[in-house]
């Protein structure tokens, strides 16, 4: 998955500098953007500042966490 395919999953993007952006999060009912995204060196990173786990929040959008690899070959056996 790329980060921008992410990105078109969410609601309410805006970007804060290269590579990080933030949205309303998509496991709880967010009326602000509490979710950073990131690009990190082998995926992308996400934290909810208002403690949903990264399992919920992609399972929410009908991902799993290894979706968020950008190399499926990296992730573990």
């Amino acid at each position: 998955m790329t980060t921008e395919d992410l990105l078109s999953r969410l609601e309410d993007v805006r970007p804060r500098r290269a590579g990080r952006w933030v949205s309303r999060c998509p496991a709880h009912a967010d009326h602000t953007q509490s979710l950073s995204i990131s690009e990190g060196d082998q995926g992308i990173l996400l934290k909810c500042w208002a403690g949903c786990s990264v399992a919920d929040i992609v399972g929410t959008l009908g991902l799993s966490v290894g979706d968020l690899f950008y190399d499926s070959d990296l992730l573990p056996h």
